[in-house]
């Protein structure tokens, strides 16, 4: 599902901000006492902040015409081309998203011709996803503005402030990876 951002929205549709307050009002309420409160407030932070960056892209990629979800099975698709034969199994997997989602997603960019599926000559039951010439060229197009956007992220942060980011980011990432056991 794609989320709206503000200027989407109009005034009528719009729920107030509320702030983490009541949000921590809530965790006082239904966490378990000896919960690590400070590690929920980041945690919760993290996770709208993922949600924040994530609307900062969609907005910089609407001029395209794409998602940045779309863009990343793009992608996925474009590093794994030649290399080995993708399905929209293992799209789900690594995306880790439902198989039906994976459909939905397939199904609008084969409609705009940036992917094709195929069946397999081994099991008919097998299909085989790819990425067209056109989506190669959409994505070409897009990865200008995708990594300014990446960089744009981290405007506010000086240099020392970059480092020990990167390096907690980094030991984050891995931490959350070996979790789900999915990496890209």
């Amino acid at each position: 599902m794609e989320r709206k951002t503000g200027k989407e929205c109009t005034a009528d549709q719009q729920l107030p901000a509320l702030g983490i307050g009541p949000y921590l009002e809530l965790m006082d309420k239904t966490a378990a006492q000896d919960a690590d409160r400070k590690s929920i407030r980041m945690g919760l932070v993290m996770l709208w902040l993922s949600d924040n960056i994530l609307d900062v892209m969609d907005v910089d990629l609407a001029p395209f015409g794409i998602t940045e979800s779309k863009l990343d099975m793009l992608l996925l698709l474009m590093l794994h081309d030649g290399r080995e034969l993708v399905t929209p199994s293992a799209i789900a997997d690594r995306l880790g998203i439902r198989r039906a989602s994976v459909t939905a997603l397939l199904d609008w960019l084969e409609k705009r011709g940036w992917v094709s599926r195929e069946q397999s000559a081994k099991d008919r039951r097998m299909i085989h996803v790819s990425i067209t010439p056109e989506g190669r060229a959409l994505v070409n197009q897009v990865l200008p503005t995708f990594w300014s956007t990446c960089v744009s992220l981290l405007g506010d942060l000086d240099a020392e402030e970059r480092k020990v980011f990167e390096k907690i980011l980094s030991k984050l990432h891995r931490s959350i990876e070996t979790r789900i056991g999915v990496g890209r």
